[in-house]
């Protein structure tokens, strides 16, 4: 099974908000929307998470 590692950050401040991994990506998608309700102008970072 195949994850996707997803890295949250603020674009303004660069501050770290989140980091998780998945292989849904409607679940990926709802968790970041939660954050973008608080903080709209994200850098979300995606990489194959295989370990």
């Amino acid at each position: 099974m195949e994850f996707i590692r997803y890295r949250v950050e603020d674009a303004a401040t660069g501050e770290f908000l989140d980091e998780f991994a998945t292989n849904a990506a409607d679940f990926a998608a709802e968790r970041i929307g939660r954050i973008r309700k608080y903080r709209p102008d994200l850098v979300v970072t995606e990489t194959p998470d295989n370990d």
